[in-house]
């Protein structure tokens, strides 16, 4: 049974949710290909998933830097590892080596282990630091 992600990723930071929610609509716009044979119309999801993966993490480490988070570069490994493992994930999944459920369940999985641990360390810091009034 799936939480409703609206809430269950909430982090109070409105660009860090959107990117969340994104991140996980595109797993669900991927679910409904789910055959081999459907590898035509993944691709174009896989680069979208790939690019906006990319880029919220980009955002999120810019972030953590612009506010003096001592924990960013540790945030930046682990974001580098997850980037690591996601490119080999996909190369499994266009050599065959993978089926695409799989490859989606082990993204979600790993995605939402991240967000509820280190993303809301992160989060949790940045509600104890941030001043009153700025975004």
């Amino acid at each position: 049974m799936r939480r409703r992600r609206e809430t269950a990723f909430s982090s109070t930071d409105p660009r860090i949710d959107a990117d969340h929610l994104a991140l996980f609509k595109l797993l669900d716009r991927m679910g409904t290909h789910r055959r081999a044979s459907d590898i035509d119309e993944l691709n174009p999801l896989l680069d979208q998933l790939l690019d906006h993966t990319f880029d919220h993490f980009t955002r999120e480490e810019q972030m953590m830097q612009a506010w003096g988070y001592a924990g960013t570069a540790g945030h930046i490994l682990e974001h580098e590892a997850m980037r690591k493992a996601f490119i080999e994930s996909l190369r499994r999944v266009v050599k065959g080596d993978q089926a695409v459920p799989a490859f989606i369940q082990h993204a979600r999985e790993s995605f939402t282990y991240h967000f509820e641990t280190a993303d809301m360390v992160f989060i949790h810091w940045l509600q104890m630091n941030r001043p009153t009034g700025t975004g």
